[in-house]
């Protein structure tokens, strides 16, 4: 997987401001990718969950939306939290939005032509091995944290306001995903 191929399946990398945090996010998405056997020809399968049936998206899709949802939030809602004393900080917000799924790359494998559970999925669920990754390439904690504590592994966690923000809208992206809109 190159860097191109990255900035062209998650064409927001482009707009981390922070050219060193970008860097090590691609290093990141690249490696992640490399750990789970993903490849150019491969990625568009990687799923969002094999536990539900009727999934609406893929992995990329999902990532994509919820840091769509995040940075069209996040302009409209910055204001008020600097307002109240708890700035977001918006390269974290939009690195974490793009970064929180990465050990999904590593918990689902294909074999045979089949999505399954990856080799360590038993021992490590996406939050910890997304923030080992994450850790290895080199991102600062406050990306670590975010991809740690962004599931259910966050609820008895401290949680950043930034963590807090993205891991609010995953939650309802992947309901979304999965359950598909609400009903009028």
């Amino acid at each position: 997987m190159t860097a191109e191929k990255i900035l062209e399946l998650f064409p927001a990398m482009k707009d981390i401001q922070d050219e060193e945090l970008r860097r090590l996010s691609i290093r990141a998405m690249i490696d992640a990718m490399a750990q789970g056997g993903w490849d150019e020809n491969n990625v568009h399968l990687a799923p969002v969950t094999v536990t539900y049936d009727g999934v609406t998206c893929n992995l990329i899709e999902h990532v994509n939306l919820v840091t769509d949802i995040c940075m069209t939030i996040y302009e409209k809602v910055s204001g008020y939290y600097a307002a109240n004393g708890r700035p977001l900080d918006r390269d974290t917000v939009l690195c974490g939005a793009l970064l929180h799924d990465i050990g999904k790359f590593t918990e689902y494998a294909l074999v045979d032509g089949k999505i399954c559970h990856g080799q360590y999925a038993d021992i490590m669920r996406h939050p910890l091995s997304g923030a080992v990754i994450a850790g290895r390439a080199g991102l600062p904690e406050r990306i670590i944290h975010l991809i740690a504590t962004h599931s259910f592994e966050g609820d008895k966690s401290y949680l950043t306001a930034e963590a807090d923000f993205v891991r609010t809208i995953d939650q309802f992206a992947f309901k979304c995903s999965v359950y598909g809109l609400p009903k009028k």
